[in-house]
Formats: structure tokens, sequence, C-alpha cells
């Protein structure tokens, strides 16, 4: 990672910033209408097994091609379509087109559409879109965190006694062989409640909630939240202390609690 200084002109400054973010919920928006509309017939499963939907194609291809025209020598990554290199240096846009596709698919309102931008491999802009909660979040690097243009700031909480702390899927914990670890924490934090996606970093990106556990992701899970936390006064991490969306974990929170929550994620394994 290198620590060159991010410029908002290097995307085309606030102007290009609001063109995203207005693609952002033209796209969340429609995908929304099919929701509302009816999935039966659009749903199909990865080789994973995780599911996909026409929604989640249909954002990702309108916002891809979005990003093409306007920054064609950036590169891309999307959840459903992969990688695509760049010809400049640093530039990547990072694409969750459905975040909580499961929640999206039984008619939930707790999923978002996710787009960050990395430069020279550092989460420098996020922006998160819920559709059914009207709530645009927005950030970059050195700008600060809004929600629908309110300034953003995390919890005042200094201990884990004192937290609620919010989680992912049970799932992900029992792929990874983590459930003891969460377990533990359950013992040690205030309340532990589970908000699954972007919804969990959300909760703590207002205030609600302190952290947020979150194992079993990818980097285009989080890239938006990385950002939106920073700039809100709070910390990401993965679950072992990187500075980074790569490590296959996350850890969002207020950043007073975040070393007690790391040591105590460490100290727990196989209890």
């Amino acid at each position: 990672m290198t620590s060159g200084v991010f410029d908002l002109d290097r995307m085309g400054g606030v102007a290009g910033l609001a063109g995203l973010v207005g693609q952002v919920r033209a796209a969340g928006d429609a995908a929304r209408l099919m929701q509302l509309t009816g999935l039966e017939g659009m749903v199909e499963r990865k080789s994973d097994d995780s599911p996909v939907t026409i929604a989640d194609r249909e954002v990702e291809k309108r916002l891809s091609a979005y990003l093409q025209s306007r920054h064609p020598q950036a590169a891309f990554l999307g959840e459903e379509t992969g990688a695509r290199e760049g010809k400049v240096n640093g530039l990547r846009f990072v694409v969750d087109p459905i975040d909580g596709t499961r929640a999206f698919m039984r008619g939930l309102d707790t999923w978002s559409v996710l787009v960050g931008v990395e430069f020279d491999s550092r989460p420098v802009v996020g922006v998160a879109y819920m559709p059914a909660a009207e709530e645009m979040f927005v950030a970059y690097e050195g700008g600060g965190a809004r929600c629908n243009g309110e300034p953003l700031k995390v919890s005042g909480v200094e201990s884990l006694d004192e937290s609620l702390v919010t989680h992912g899927g049970l799932e992900a914990f029992l792929d990874d062989g983590s459930e003891s670890r969460l377990l533990a924490i359950g013992r040690r934090a205030y309340s532990v409640r589970g908000f699954a996606d972007f919804d969990g970093y959300r909760k703590v990106l207002k205030g609600q909630a302190d952290a947020m556990i979150d194992p079993g992701i990818q980097p285009y899970d989080v890239c938006p939240a990385a950002v939106l936390l920073r700039e809100a006064g709070g910390r990401f991490t993965s679950l072992d202390g990187r500075d980074s969306i790569y490590a296959g974990s996350g850890l969002g929170s207020n950043g007073r609690i975040h070393d007690e929550l790391l040591a105590l994620w460490a100290g727990s394994a196989g209890s």
C-alpha cells in the first residue's frame, strides 16, 4: 500500500462524486421497484451456493457502464462481473450491486447498493444507498461522512461492557469456526444483536451501535464502510487487526472499543 494523497479531482471533483451518487440512487431505486414487483423466476444460485438475482446483474451492469463512460482508464471490481484492469495507476471502483441479496429476495428492507473507490489500494470514497429507507451515505477522504447530507458521528462509548455490538449472519461464524468467539463477545458486551450486511455498519455510523463484527467478507462488501467509518470518527480493520479490506473479515467500530474487541477475538480462539 502506498501513501499517496487522494484528491477528489481525480474522479471529477464534487460534481463527479455527485454524478456517481445520482447513479447509485437511480440504480437502487430501480432494484427496489423490481423487489416490490416480485422476483419469482429471477433468482439463481452461483457456484458457491450464494444467491444472485436479475436485480444484482442489472444494477452492476448499469453502474459498470456509467463508470466505464466517465472513468474509462480506472480499474473496476464488481461482485458479479469480477475485475477489470485500469490504465491509470491508483484509481479503482469497487461495486456490490446488492449487498444483502438474501434480504432482498425475501422482501426485507435492509439491503443496499455499495460503491467504493480505492486510490493506491486504499479506500478513499464510500457510497452506500439503502433504497427502502431512502438513506444515502457518502464519505470521501478528508471530507467527513454524511447520511442524506447530515454529518455522521460514531458513539462515545468507551468500554465493551457498556457496548452494543452487532454482527452478520450466524452462518458466516459457523463456516469459519468462529462461533465460540462470538459467544465470548456476547458474554462480555452489554448487548449483542444481529444486523447483517451494511445495515450493521449503518448502526455504528449512526451511533446506535458501537461495533460490527463481520467474518467471511469480500472487498466489495466493506469498501464504502471502511471510508465512512474512518470519516465518522471510527475505525475499520480485519478481525486480526490488519488495516485492509482484503483480509476476509471486518471489524468496524467507534474506535474506542476496537482494540478491546480485537484482543478478545484473538484470545477466545478455540475456547
